[in-house]
């Protein structure tokens, strides 16, 4: 029982590591296209589908798991 409960414990401390990656990595990207784009309908679009595929990669990590 020990053995599964450390596996638990490993998998979910690699699911928030690589949850809090990619929001910092996210954040890098949003501040990136804030400093380089002029404020427009399309830049905000990106914006929204980047917060987007951040969540659906949350759900896939979720879902199937961290390579």
């Amino acid at each position: 029982m020990k053995l599964e409960q450390e596996a638990m414990t490993y998998m979910l401390a690699k699911k928030t590591q690589f949850k809090k990656a990619l929001r910092e990595y996210a954040t890098y990207m949003e501040q990136y296209i804030d400093d380089n784009l002029h404020g427009s309908h399309e830049v905000d679009q990106a914006k929204i589908q980047l917060q987007s595929c951040i969540l659906w990669a949350e759900e896939a990590a979720d879902m199937h798991g961290i390579k």
